[in-house]
């Protein structure tokens, strides 16, 4: 599997990034406008947060089902994966818009979700421009015209250390899909994500530190009859890999999702999809 490199500097970055999205359910962005020392300042002050009592200040509402769930997620009450039977290891905080964040954080995790979505809004913009037409021709309105910023989701996650007292079969990310129209991941302190090729091969996505890692989901599959694929990923534990040091590991995705109206296809509009699929990884 050939994940490309994408420059945005460069005249066809465009061009590259529909090619690698379309033949790999990934691509990986460089020079993009999100400075590496904001990125690295999200990762340190998150990992603080993760590791305090203050975030316990910031428990979700189990009882708001919309899809968000704003605020921490503890460990017990983490995601069970389409086809697993055991939890992830790992907590969360879902920002969205007006949502209590802690105040040391909050300016600057906004203006990054805010960076990222302008950064998204224009993936679309290409997609719509270099898709063939037999694609745009499958879709409902226009990609550059169903990403909703209300309805997209920032995930700050933490993959603690392992303790040996995990249970059996329990990993950091077991193997998934996403299910939104697209992710997008900077590359992450430590390493772990793997995807899987058109072999079943799982695969090492290789990036450096400040890039970006961008993935198709479930809705943009849903949308295009298959043409982008949402390529199957996970994130090893570090007992799984002699590269990967049993500490903390934080992860900053940016789940892009239409508005809940868009009809992705005869079966389903985003928000019928939406509920189905966490119907599932909820239970």
């Amino acid at each position: 599997m050939s994940i490309r490199t994408v420059d945005l500097q460069q005249a066809d970055a465009g061009e590259e990034f529909v090619r690698s999205l379309h033949e790999t359910g990934f691509a990986v962005l460089k020079n993009h406008p999100v400075a590496r020392t904001t990125l690295d300042s999200i990762y340190r002050g998150w990992a603080a947060f993760f590791n305090s009592d203050e975030k316990l200040e910031f428990l979700y509402d189990p009882e708001n089902r919309d899809g968000t769930q704003q605020g921490y997620h503890p460990v017990e009450v983490s995601e069970t994966a389409v086809g697993h039977t055991v939890k992830d290891i790992k907590e969360y905080f879902h920002v969205v818009p007006g949502c209590r964040v802690p105040p040391a954080l909050e300016q600057e995790i906004f203006d990054y979700r805010q960076a990222a979505f302008e950064i998204g809004r224009q993936l679309s913009d290409w997609l719509q421009q270099y898709s063939p037409p037999e694609i745009t021709a499958k879709i409902s309105e226009p990609f550059n015209e169903i990403l909703s910023s209300d309805a997209s989701l920032l995930r700050l996650l933490h993959y603690p250390p392992l303790t040996g007292a995990e249970k059996p079969g329990a990993e950091r990310a077991a193997a998934h899909e996403d299910i939104n129209v697209l992710t997008i991941l900077p590359v992450a302190e430590q390493p772990g994500l793997q995807v899987k090729d058109k072999a079943g091969n799982w695969v090492d996505v290789a990036s450096i530190r400040g890039e970006l890692v961008v993935n198709s989901g479930d809705m943009l599959k849903e949308m295009t009859d298959g043409y982008f694929p949402s390529t199957t990923h996970r994130v090893l534990n570090p007992s799984d890999n002699d590269n990967i040091d049993n500490v903390s590991r934080i992860s900053v995705p940016f789940f892009l999702t239409a508005r809940p109206d868009v009809v992705l296809s005869e079966r389903y509009t985003s928000g019928s999809y939406l509920k189905e699929r966490l119907s599932i990884i909820t239970r």
